[in-house]
């Protein structure tokens, strides 16, 4: 969807599509009608509306058009993307782009309102699996396929910030999110466990100037056990010295993704058609307080 308006981008998926997988149907819900037509070579595995651009994702390729012409501005060569990943600022006034590239790891950045080279970041020795960048495209957020990190990089310069574990065991990250004032990065796994860790400090290390006093009492990440114990915290393992997450929420169901809202609050929405409503004490850590639960779509039918 483009923002909050009636313009929609629908690829046809599941056991019985609606539309061909490799057709990008361009969907006016005001008329309930298809407005345009976008038609590759392969299968469309990802789209993002902007205001002015269509971005697309093929296995190898990534394609950038012009929304009221439908004329192709860009293309560019991606490392194997079977799953579609990329990701875009959602800020008004900036357009970060970041997608897999060339090699195994590697994270290609365009900003299209900057004239500058941004910088390739190497991320990750395996496969990328998770891209996401903040709202005001200053920070980039990346997973690799074994999901037991998240490492978050200052865009500008392509420097690491932090690098936060999500666990000790693999698994498949399906969603990674900042807050709109960069206090918070949380992800989502198959695990059925949601993870948000504090990046205060970090940022603080950042940019000095970037928050206030008030955010003093930010709760910190949580260390490993081993890390208190002098004879193991004086060696350079990053898995001692990792920051943990401060808080969790856990689920019954598998792929979800989620954002935040105000007041500590996230918002999730699960593969099998569940919605939750969660809040997390910003003071301490432990679990999130589950505040609402419902089922908005079940199998075929609709659940009111």
């Amino acid at each position: 969807m483009i923002k909050t308006t009636n313009i929609l981008a629908l690829v046809g998926g599941g056991k019985n599509p609606k539309f061909p997988l490799n057709k990008i149907i361009i969907w006016d819900d005001n008329i309930m009608k298809i407005i345009r037509e976008l038609r590759f070579n392969s299968i469309v595995l990802n789209v993002k509306l902007k205001m002015d651009r269509i971005f697309a994702v093929c296995e190898k390729k990534l394609y950038i058009f012009n929304i009221n012409t439908l004329g192709i501005i860009d293309m560019f060569n991606t490392f194997e993307n079977t799953n579609g990943i990329f990701a875009l600022s959602s800020g008004d006034l900036v357009s970060v782009l970041a997608f897999p590239f060339e090699n195994k790891g590697i994270v290609k950045l365009i900003n299209f309102n900057s004239t500058g080279q941004l910088p390739s970041i190497t991320a990750h020795e395996s496969k990328i699996a998770c891209l996401s960048i903040n709202q005001n495209g200053t920070l980039l957020a990346t997973a690799s396929d074994k999901g037991t990190l998240i490492r978050v990089f200052n865009i500008a310069d392509g420097k690491l910030l932090t690098e936060l574990r999500r666990g000790s065991k693999s698994a498949e990250i399906n969603c990674i999110v900042f807050d709109e004032q960069n206090k918070y990065v949380g992800c989502s796994s198959d695990n059925g466990t949601i993870h948000i860790f504090s990046i205060v400090s970090a940022m603080k290390n950042f940019n000095e100037d970037y928050y206030s006093d008030s955010f003093e009492e930010e709760p910190k990440n949580k260390k490993s056990f081993l890390n208190k114990i002098n004879l193991f915290n004086r060696l350079n393992s990053s898995y001692i010295n990792s920051e943990w997450s401060f808080a969790k929420f856990r689920i019954n169901e598998h792929k979800s993704i989620f954002t935040f809202l105000g007041f500590n609050k996230i918002c999730v929405l699960t593969s099998d058609g569940k919605y939750y409503l969660a809040s997390f004490d910003p003071k301490k850590t432990g679990e999130c307080e589950k505040k609402d639960e419902k089922c908005i779509y079940n199998l075929n039918k609709k659940v009111k």
